[in-house]
């Protein structure tokens, strides 16, 4: 039974990683325990949201999802949410290619980093300088949690401890709270307060 288990799973995760969505507009539900979950609006342009942000809920042993995901095609083009400087760019088993970059302090003073997960390549290094917008990677399904192809992202924020600790992105986004924004090179974004782009294209048109 344990063996036919173990193959079962082996199948569902090989199977997984060949599948790909593309979708836009729109965003999955808040987990029903979050408290005062965000209203989320999406441009009908811009790829859908499949999981969103939810803190780790002891009661029902949830270890907590620190980030939102994003669905699109393997090969998608990933985008610097705000500009700054890479500081990790690597692989590990878990979560596959990651890009971690650092932008600075906020207007409050707080150091902030915006992190991408199971990335299919990687196409910056640390110390590299990034434009908001600027390609630095492809989506794809990488690492034993890649499951199928998507983009997880976080935004960390530094807390009283000095501790970076993940927020909502939704918190942030450049047209306000719970407002997806499509990247658009030719609108200029002030230095503070921080806010963020989205990290996958929105679609032309």
């Amino acid at each position: 039974m344990a063996r036919y288990l173990l193959a079962a799973a082996a199948a569902l995760f090989a199977l997984a990683g060949c599948m790909e969505v593309e979708r836009y507009g729109g965003a999955a539900p808040y987990e029903a325990f979050v408290d005062d979950p965000i209203e989320v609006v999406v441009p009908p342009n811009a790829p859908y949201i499949s999981k969103e942000f939810a803190p780790g809920n002891p009661d029902i042993s949830y270890p907590g999802h620190y980030g939102i995901d994003f669905w699109a095609k393997r090969g998608t083009p990933i985008l610097a949410a705000a500009p700054g400087v890479v500081v990790a760019s690597y692989y590990e088993p878990n979560y596959g290619n990651r890009v971690v970059i650092d932008h600075g302090t906020d207007e409050g003073g707080r150091r902030v980093r915006t992190v991408y997960l199971h990335l299919q390549s990687r196409g910056v290094k640390p110390g590299d300088k990034v434009r908001r917008g600027q390609e630095i990677a492809t989506m794809g399904d990488t690492g034993l949690l890649g499951l199928l192809v998507h983009l997880h992202f976080e935004v960390r924020r530094e807390n009283e401890r000095g501790n970076l600790k993940a927020l909502d992105p939704h918190l942030l986004w450049a047209d306000g709270v719970g407002r997806v924004t499509c990247f658009d090179a030719r609108r200029r974004l002030p230095a503070r307060p921080f806010r963020i782009t989205l990290p996958v294209p929105c679609k032309a048109g």
